[in-house]
């Protein structure tokens, strides 16, 4: 059976012309939702009620097309609602139907002109749902995807299908999204623990940690008052993105600097003065301390 993939939807109150009545019924029905009112016929009378993506364009075909996706082949789903504190998430069961349901504009002054006033929404419903508290699991905020209304989300993992299906997740480098990888190794740098094994110790970020930032993961200064620039991925050495990444640190010369590639690889070694460093010893090391168990125990929650 083919595994599911993760879906991450936005229901944005400013951004999405519904009325609070609709969204509230989407809410307590467990549904999902999106909105784009215009296809191609130029029509600007009513919203369009089409469910095929080729009738749009731009970032609506885009959503039409994932929502089409998401109901044909399943797939889990976090959804997050302005109104609400907690997470929707759930499972949308493969061959599902996309249901259009109707509401009104929230404000008859920010209608269209010669608009009928209807809002066509296109839905899913989800299966199995919990409501998941930013609280329990804050550690899923910063994976987030950033723009887009309907988007897979493979940088997640199987955390989203852990929490739906009540399964422990496996404590594995592999269950980290990208964001946790990068984060654990600015942690660990920080710990007497590195130098002992051939790293410079972290003293201070500089910038936030990863997403925030193009070329780099992690930015800040050595206890020796030197700069650190690394690199963190989960692919191999001599895979084409890792060997790209490396072709970045090379940037950061000079003597002033620590340039660390963590990758998956056999050991430590230096390759044009980058210190290659495996990504797997972080994490076998890093949680047999004290800081990392702690870390672990919010990154891998009991209550799955």
């Amino acid at each position: 059976m083919k595994k599911l993939e993760t879906y991450f939807i936005r229901h944005p109150q400013k951004k999405i012309s519904l009325d609070s009545k609709t969204r509230d019924r989407m809410w307590k029905e467990r549904r999902v939702f999106i909105h784009f009112e215009w296809d191609k016929s130029g029509n600007r009378r009513a919203d369009s009620r089409s469910k095929n993506p080729d009738d749009y364009e731009g970032s609506a075909k885009k959503a039409v097309s994932a929502l089409s996706r998401l109901a044909l082949e399943g797939g889990y789903v976090c959804g997050h609602f302005d109104e609400h504190e907690e997470w929707m998430m759930g499972k949308v069961r493969p061959k599902s139907s996309i249901q259009l349901r109707e509401g009104k504009w929230p404000k008859e002054s920010e209608k269209p002109k010669k608009h009928d006033g209807i809002c066509v929404i296109k839905t899913l419903r989800l299966h199995k749902v919990r409501l998941v508290s930013p609280e329990d699991y804050a550690v899923l905020q910063p994976a987030q995807p950033r723009q887009g209304t309907i988007m897979r989300w493979p940088g997640i993992g199987d955390t989203v299908e852990a929490i739906v299906e009540r399964k422990k997740l496996r404590k594995s480098l592999g269950a980290l999204c990208p964001n946790h990888q990068e984060v654990m190794c600015a942690e660990f740098l920080r710990l007497s623990d590195a130098t002992q094994i051939g790293l410079p110790r972290l003293a201070c970020v500089l910038r936030d940690i990863g997403r925030t930032m193009k070329d780099l993961d992690i930015v800040g200064v050595a206890q020796d008052g030197k700069q650190i620039f690394a690199q963190v991925t989960y692919g191999s050495f001599d895979s084409n993105d890792v060997q790209a990444k490396r072709n970045i640190l090379e940037k950061f010369s000079g003597h002033n600097a620590h340039r660390i590639l963590f990758c998956k690889c056999e050991g430590l070694f230096f390759e044009k003065g980058i210190i290659i460093f495996p990504i797997e010893k972080v994490f076998d090391r890093f949680r047999k301390t004290k800081v990392g168990k702690n870390w672990f125990k919010y990154i891998f929650p009991k209550n799955y």
